[in-house]
């Protein structure tokens, strides 16, 4: 299991800001963003940082849109490699845009704009991704692609 963080809402809850270790890995990392990183999202492994911090992370879902859970096969750095490539999208006039899918809001849109086959690519690898919206619990899975 895997929390999908927002860094500039870890540090404001926290008191201390992401950085790369044990059990944390930036998805701007290795990307043009990556000097951003501090503010960017983060890819957090919840059987190596331990109890007391995804304690702590549930605690900042509740507080704030920022933080989304996933249950998924992968590494933590093969998850992440994942994730990176929906980082970007294409605008209809041909610019690129940042996607923040890992704002709760923005990924219980992004579930139920996107057409199957676009589900299926971005959500397809993912057993099931967790998050609070309106408060209430939502999970978009393999089989269930709608929020």
């Amino acid at each position: 299991m895997y929390a999908l963080v927002d860094g500039v809402q870890y540090r404001e809850r926290l008191g201390e800001p992401c950085t790369a270790r044990e059990g944390f890995y930036s998805l701007f990392a290795n990307t043009p963003d990556a000097a951003l990183a501090h503010a960017g999202p983060w890819l957090i492994d919840a059987e190596q940082v331990g109890e007391a911090l995804v304690v702590a992370l549930a605690a900042i879902e509740h507080a704030a849109p920022a933080v989304t859970w996933l249950i998924a096969p992968q590494t933590m750095e093969g998850l992440a490699q994942l994730l990176q490539l929906n980082l970007n999208t294409e605008l209809p006039d041909g610019r690129t845009a940042l996607l923040r899918f890992w704002d709760p809001r923005v990924l219980v849109n992004l579930a139920e704009l996107l057409e199957p086959s676009q589900r299926e690519t971005f959500f397809g690898h993912i057993h099931e991704w967790h998050l609070l919206h309106k408060g209430r619990r939502v999970w978009i899975g393999r089989q269930h692609a709608q929020a």
